[in-house]
């Protein structure tokens, strides 16, 4: 019992030792070198990494680089170098990230036995720690212009402190124009004054004065003096903290007039952070391609709350539908080519295009902005009664207003009333937004509908001239066509011929001397098909002496006369070919002379040619019955049966 039990603590001893040598075997370090594309950036790397369930883990130093000196030399070149190390997939340690932009200049040096081509363009750098995946301690970087290899000017500049990816303390950020000095609390809340200064002179243009991360007041400076514009300063207000990122920003831009807002958002401070926040950005993509990664720097705010409830949403989303159906009526009108050369000429058209425009820069323009503030999950951000103030500070625009437009010289003004029975109430909430939104999309609509009307009726137009031009073509095309074969030997041939362009110009005379409304499109196009079926018949006849002597070739045999000792023609079934020139041509030509319509013209032709198809085939088939039963047949609709023709002509 006892040498068993020893067996067996040495059979489990043994498996232990090999599953943990199986572990230690899959997560052995591994060393990788060649080519590694991350997004855009394609170059030579270098690094150690482990398998963990199958999947690639990088751990240990990093390094991936390229440079091109044959592109270099020949027109410019990128470089990128990404230096650091990861623990377990996270980017972990000591990074840098640079990335240039070179051209070089044809001439070069020698430098300590080596060749020094000059470069110019630009180069940017970003050097720190990170601590698993986020930016920790203090991270640069710079944006240098390189002229001929030397430091030119600093582009931009971001000095900052973090901790484990909350930004800490004060912090500095320069580009060309200005200089941001700011800090956070421990927390990563925005704090006191953040101040822009230009690079060239120490007077504040703008600074933004923060509460524990609530924005209070912005105080924007200009050659002397000084604007204060309250932000959130509802008192008591329930808040919430959020990133400070583009949204935040978009956020700011809604205790602002709209206008304000849009020159707001686009220069100062705001364009400053916008900067920051692009290159943390790039080296995010970067590192999240490789890893675990959460490098983008959690900046944090507090705003005000104001939740949308159940209700709220439901008038957004038909306030979007409103909006989506405007812009599509703007868009039609402002893109299509034909409204607008029509207007050149139209009084009417270009009064109801220009109540559109009108329509859309002060009625449509505010909807398009609060649309855009709720793809950016902002709206609850602020009160509904600052959100209608921005979006319409001087109150909603009238239910009626007037456009004034040039014509010949002088000024047309045009009234325009939106089909509401009555005014939109200015509520201060997302009722009377959504009313006002369906008010614009119904007055857009009713005048989009008169237009699109307008251009169906001269598109119609434009398309019956197209229609009739091209009858007239067909007709002179026929006209020439036969007047060229006049000189056809056999008189029954020109007789029919002139028969048909007297028909082709009987049936254009009836068309153009009906003044009424049934010359439309439709039956203009029933005349083009009718001459075209003329013209098709025209040729037809033209061929049949043609086709005449190819049937008696192709029923004569040369056969050897003994008592002549000689070769001779012998005509064979007599009977077809009699049937063809002494029965149905003549039947053909017999429809043609008595008078076509436009319905039968086309059966005509095609009986005509099948006809024709089908005596050829007929040589070369068992015949003796077909020609018994043709040797006394006058009848042209029964000998086509006979002859297996199709034809839906009858005998007149």
């Amino acid at each position: 019992m006892i040498t068993r039990f020893i067996t067996s603590l040495h059979f489990v001893a043994v498996l232990i030792l090999l599953l943990f040598s199986i572990v230690t075997d899959a997560q052995t370090l591994q060393n990788f070198k060649g080519p590694l594309q991350i997004g855009d950036y394609k170059g030579d790397a270098q690094y150690t990494y482990k398998i963990v369930d199958n999947d690639t883990v990088l751990d240990g130093s990093f390094v991936v680089q390229r440079s091109n000196l044959q592109e270099l030399l020949q027109q410019k070149d990128y470089s990128f170098l990404f230096k650091g190390a990861f623990l377990n997939g996270f980017p972990n340690g000591q990074w840098k990230f640079q990335f240039g932009d070179f051209q070089s200049k044809s001439s070069s040096e020698i430098v300590d036995y080596q060749y020094r081509v000059l470069v110019s363009g630009t180069q940017e750098t970003a050097t720190g720690t990170i601590k698993l995946g986020r930016p920790d301690g203090r991270w640069n970087i710079v944006v240098e212009e390189i002229e001929e290899s030397d430091i030119a000017k600093t582009l931009f500049k971001s000095n900052m402190q973090f901790e484990f990816g909350i930004p800490q303390q004060n912090f500095n950020i320069q580009n060309e124009k200005y200089t941001l000095v700011g800090r956070f609390l421990r927390n990563g809340l925005a704090h006191d004054e953040w101040s822009l200064y230009p690079v060239n002179g120490m007077y504040q243009t703008e600074s933004w004065y923060f509460n524990d991360g609530l924005l209070t007041s912005i105080k924007l400076g200009k050659e002397g003096e000084t604007k204060s514009i309250l932000v959130y300063d509802e008192p008591n207000v329930k808040t919430k903290v959020v990133k400070l990122d583009q949204a935040y920003l978009k956020a700011l831009g809604m205790q602002l007039p709209l206008d304000e807002a849009d020159r707001f958002l686009n220069i100062g401070l705001s364009k400053i952070l916008e900067q920051n926040t692009e290159h943390y950005v790039k080296i995010d993509r970067i590192l999240s391609a490789l890893g675990n990664s959460n490098f983008l720097p959690a900046f944090k705010v507090k705003v005000p709350d104001f939740p949308l409830d159940s209700l709220d949403n439901s008038k957004i989303e038909n306030i979007k539908s409103y909006v989506a159906t405007s812009e599509e009526i703007s868009n039609f009108i402002r893109t299509n080519s034909q409204l607008n050369i029509l207007k050149l000429s139209d009084r009417k058209t270009l009064l109801q295009i220009s109540t559109l425009e009108k329509i859309a820069a002060d009625y449509l323009r505010p909807l398009q902005a609060l649309v855009a503030y709720d793809s950016l999950k902002i709206l609850d951000y602020t009160s509904r009664a600052r959100l209608t103030e921005h979006l319409f500070p001087y109150g909603m625009p009238d239910t009626r207003f007037s456009v004034a437009v040039e014509i010949d010289s002088s000024t047309v003004h045009e009234t325009f009333s939106f089909p509401i029975g009555k005014s939109i109430t200015e509520q201060q909430n997302f009722n009377g937004l959504e009313s006002f939104a369906n008010m614009v999309a119904t007055g857009m609509t009713e005048i989009a509908s008169e237009l699109k009307a307008k251009l169906t009726l001269e598109n119609k137009q434009l398309e019956l001239v197209s229609v009739e031009e091209q009858i007239i073509l067909q007709n002179e095309s026929l006209q020439a066509f036969i007047d060229s074969v006049t000189r056809m030997e056999s008189s029954k041939y020109t007789k029919a011929l002139a028969q048909l362009k007297s028909f082709a110009g009987n049936t254009l005379k009836d068309y153009s001397n009906n003044e009424t409304s049934s010359n439309t499109i439709a039956a203009a196009n029933s005349i083009k098909a009718c001459l075209t079926n003329i013209n098709g018949l025209a040729r037809t006849v033209a061929e049949m002496p043609v086709y005449v002597d190819t049937v008696r070739a192709t029923y004569t045999d040369r056969i050897w006369n003994p008592f002549t000792a000689t070769l001779m023609d012998e005509e064979v079934k007599k009977r077809i070919t009699t049937a063809y020139d002494k029965v149905l041509e003549p039947f053909f030509l017999k429809k043609i002379s008595n008078g076509l319509n436009c319905e039968t013209v086309l059966e005509l032709n095609n009986t005509i040619r099948n006809t024709y198809a089908r005596i050829l085939e007929l040589r070369e088939e068992e015949t003796n019955k077909l020609e018994r039963r043709l040797r006394r047949e006058q009848d042209p609709i029964l000998v086509l049966r006979l002859m297996n023709v199709q034809n839906t002509l009858s005998e007149q």
